[in-house]
């Protein structure tokens, strides 16, 4: 095979932010002048479009599934510098045959540098057909026990499946030791490397709201700057946050509560 890495953004459970996480990187490594193509496979519960700022195009990957479109109708470019391949949200289309995954998956490698699969949540046989299509996969998981629990459970399958793992992600984290698993208690239960941890931020779910893209957004918040050390990581680049970052937040929030 060749083109771009393949990589499966995954979990045991829903919740725990791995689309935000998926778009958020794409971009970040898109600004590293990737190539970077995001698929959303999570058919019963695509949000992909909506963390693209409810970004629509016609041809969704269940039509590439049903063998009425090729791949490359489905890919699309998105302001935001990445491509994309959305999945629709019609009831009637939630339970695709998944089985031709990879051919999907393989056009998109062939353009791009980065592959990144948002995958369903949980372990049947859709979750294992989108894992078989990827090169290596993204564990994203919450500092809680439920989490660790089930990302450990997705581990164990990929061992199974000999599918590389990267590592794992602590997303929303609040960093409050009394409520949460520290670091090194999510690596001894999921038996993998943290990659990243990136804290809890309220900016997030104002992207959100504002169809704004985190590190388009709010690209000197704690969240933003710990996905693109993560994107720089992935292409074994040293990322230097900028100087000064809390303060020049602090500052901004100042100007906008005085501008209210």
């Amino acid at each position: 095979m060749s083109g771009g890495r393949v990589i499966g953004m995954i979990s045991g459970k829903g919740g725990v932010g791995k689309t935000s996480l998926s778009v958020n990187l794409g971009i970040s490594l898109s600004e590293l002048g990737r190539e970077v193509t995001v698929i959303d496979t999570d058919f019963s519960a695509s949000n992909l479009g909506v963390h693209l700022g409810r970004y629509d195009h016609p041809v969704k990957i269940q039509h590439i599934l049903e063998g009425n479109d090729h791949p490359s109708s489905a890919i699309f470019r998105h302001p935001t510098g990445v491509k994309a391949m959305v999945a629709s949200n019609e009831i009637d289309m939630v339970e695709p045959d998944p089985s031709d995954i990879r051919d999907a998956v393989e056009h998109a490698r062939e353009v791009s540098d980065y592959v990144i699969v948002d995958c369903p949540p949980g372990l049947d046989s859709t979750v294992e057909n989108i894992m078989h299509a990827c090169d290596e996969l993204m564990i994203v998981t919450m500092p809680t026990q439920t989490s660790g629990i089930n990302a450990a459970q997705i581990i164990e399958k990929a061992k199974d499946m000999r599918i590389p793992i990267l590592g794992t992600v602590i997303n929303m984290a609040k960093n409050d030791p009394e409520m949460e698993m520290i670091e090194r208690e999510v690596e001894m239960m999921t038996e993998s490397h943290i990659m990243a941890k990136v804290p809890y931020d309220i900016e997030m779910k104002k992207s959100l709201f504002e169809n704004t893209p985190l590190v388009n957004k709010e690209p000197l918040s704690e969240a933003s700057l710990e996905i693109q050390e993560l994107a720089h990581r992935l292409e074994g680049q040293r990322f230097e946050r900028p100087r000064f970052a809390k303060l020049k937040r602090g500052f901004k929030k100042l100007k906008q509560n005085v501008t209210r």
